[in-house]
């Protein structure tokens, strides 16, 4: 609202009212051309306006002094503002007790002045000047301070009732500020944050500055714990929007009510919002065969758990698969490929608070050798992490025993040939294998080669044990035995080894006849 300074016409009354019958000549001013015009801010110190009267004919002509006020046009609320008082001499002789009295309304509080003033019972302030030499000038500079809304009328008087007044509109700003936040956010994200300031009043605001002391915990992107914003004006019906961009340490709800100050020395708080941090939080496990033997399948477990309470968005379960192992198959959509190492990927997407996913993969090996598993999981937002399998992959030795005769039957006097075979079928070398014969009472043992050395005691023939027997490989021994008696005789041969828990017998008959 605009304030504007109007002069009170008052009649001094001194008898009937007329002036002195001394004649004074109208002091002479000098010529003041008018300002230049102005572009003027809100926040702008306020323009001065000036009015005047002189006394007691009203016009300097013929008068004796002349009351000047000076006032701002504009005044705000609450906020220390200066005017000036100029009494000039307009005669060319000495004026005695002259007095300055200032009317001082309500919603003016008067704070102090050069000169001295002096307090009236009235509330009104006085100013006794004293003397003022011909042609003289006195200047009183004083302060005050509005309060309230609307349109001030402050007038001034000197010596008698002809007051010179200067009315002046009382404006108030008003701020209000809103700060804004996302709800929840996952910890890794930025946090974004909204300033916005409105001026819902009357007046412009000036010297602003908005102050966000943050929650412990958050940082701005230079890590300071402080959010400022300064403004150095805002007015009536404006606003203003700021932003920034915060980082959390932590998990957690974070909350801080920001600070609005102006220059009239107010001052007023925000909103109180609230952002939750989230985080996932995985957890895998991955589970396989101990041991297994080569050629068999090995089926490997993982699974996948969010302990946090945010969504482990983009989540990924990788299963490593060693260069000498074989991939099968998998559950879930996983899909292998084979780098170095391999590699079962299962894109699981977004996993819940406490959600859990479980996938299984079937591999198989050749070679015997122990190799480790590792499942690992990612998602955005959550830290990666591990688990490992490790298992055995080991042979199983399978030892074949076999035994023949060479010919059949056999005639009293004559020989035979039995050939003792072993075989490993199985995938895993044999170790200490030892091969024995018994010979019946119609037998009689003439020789015997093989790839261990042979010793014979009564009937029975042991071979040296075989240190070694190879996957697939086959090794023989021969035993040569006369035929002592007639009858369905039995060579019968004994193995065992370091992987058999008891010993393998075979048998093979042959008939010995006598010609008559």
């Amino acid at each position: 609202m605009l304030i504007t300074v109007a002069v009170c016409s008052v009649l001094v009354v001194q008898g009937c009212c007329q002036p002195k019958t001394a004649r004074v000549e109208p002091a002479k001013e000098p010529y003041i051309p008018p300002p230049a015009p102005v572009v003027k801010s809100g926040c702008d110190a306020p323009m001065m306006a000036k009015t005047d009267l002189a006394y007691p004919l009203g016009s300097p002509a013929g008068s004796a002094v002349r009351l000047e006020k000076l006032a701002p046009e504009e005044i705000r609320i609450n906020e220390p503002f200066d005017y000036r008082l100029k009494v000039t001499n307009l005669t060319g002789r000495q004026l005695t007790n002259v007095t300055v009295i200032d009317v001082i309304p309500a919603n003016l509080a008067f704070k102090s002045s050069t000169p001295q003033m002096q307090r009236m019972k009235n509330g009104n302030i006085k100013w006794q000047l004293g003397t003022l030499e011909a042609n003289g000038i006195r200047t009183i500079n004083a302060r005050a301070v509005a309060s309230g809304k609307g349109v001030l009328k402050s007038c001034a008087d000197v010596t008698y009732d002809s007051p010179v007044c200067a009315q002046m509109t009382i404006v108030e700003p008003m701020l209000q500020l809103t700060k804004a936040v996302p709800d929840k956010l996952l910890l890794c994200d930025r946090i974004p944050v909204s300033y916005v300031l409105k001026n819902t009043g009357t007046g412009f605001a000036c010297n602003i500055r908005i102050e966000d002391l943050l929650a412990k915990g958050l940082v701005t992107g230079t890590g300071a714990r402080k959010v400022i914003f300064e403004l150095d004006e805002l007015g009536p019906g404006q606003s203003r929007e700021f932003t920034t961009m915060l980082d959390a340490k932590k998990a957690g709800s974070y909350a801080s009510r920001a600070i609005v100050t102006s220059g009239a020395g107010e001052t007023i708080e925000s909103n109180l919002p609230q952002t939750t941090m989230q985080e996932p939080v995985l957890a895998v496990n991955n589970t396989g065969p101990q041991q297994q033997y080569l050629g068999r399948s090995m089926t490997y477990s993982v699974t996948v758990k969010n302990r946090g309470d945010g969504i482990a968005k983009d989540t990924i379960v990788e299963l490593n698969v060693p260069g000498n192992i074989d991939f099968t198959s998998a559950t879930g959509g996983g899909v292998f490929t084979r780098s170095s190492p391999g590699k079962v990927t299962w894109n699981v997407g977004a996993l819940a608070p406490n959600e859990t996913r479980t996938f299984t993969a079937i591999l198989t090996g050749e070679q015997a050798a122990r190799i480790t598993t590792r499942a690992v999981a990612k998602a955005h937002c959550a830290e990666t992490v591990s688990s490992s399998a490790i298992t055995k992959l080991t042979g199983i030795p399978a030892i074949l025993l076999e035994v023949i005769d060479v010919a059949d039957p056999i005639e009293i006097g004559g020989e035979v040939i039995y050939i003792v075979s072993v075989t490993n079928q199985g995938s895993k070398a044999g170790t200490n294998i030892q091969v024995a014969c018994m010979l019946e009472d119609s037998m009689e043992y003439v020789s015997s080669t093989g790839p261990t050395k042979v010793s014979q005691v009564n009937g029975k023939v042991v071979f040296a044990p075989l240190a070694s027997l190879a996957p697939q490989e086959v090794v023989k021994w021969q035993v040569r035995v006369r035929a002592l008696g007639v009858g369905d005789t039995r060579f019968k041969v004994t193995m065992i080894s370091d992987q058999l828990g008891r010993s393998v017998d075979e048998t093979e008959a042959t008939t010995f006849y006598e010609v008559k």
